[in-house]
């Protein structure tokens, strides 16, 4: 993908991007110098998980230390109890 610098030096990353690598206004950015140019680089500390149309997300690198299984099964576990302890009569 290509953008444009403006003449502030700002640059416009486009949204595919953006909302890929969950960066939204207030995100520190991190350039790093290099051979072949500068590399930006999210400065986030943790992946993140973001709750996207009621389904959660991850953004950030690739690899984890999250037990994705566990997860699962507890993230199973609460909405089972959400819907019980629904009442379908009110």
């Amino acid at each position: 993908m290509r953008t444009t610098i403006d003449k502030a030096g700002r640059i416009i990353v486009p949204k595919a991007l953006r909302e890929r690598y969950n960066l939204r206004e207030g995100t520190r950015i991190e350039l790093e110098p290099g051979a072949d140019g500068i590399h930006l680089k999210a400065a986030h500390e943790q992946p993140s998980l973001v709750r996207k149309n009621g389904v959660l997300v991850h953004h950030g690198s690739e690899r984890s230390d999250i037990d994705v299984a566990d997860f699962v099964n507890r993230e199973r576990t609460r909405r089972a109890r959400d819907i019980v302890a629904e009442d379908p009569t009110e």
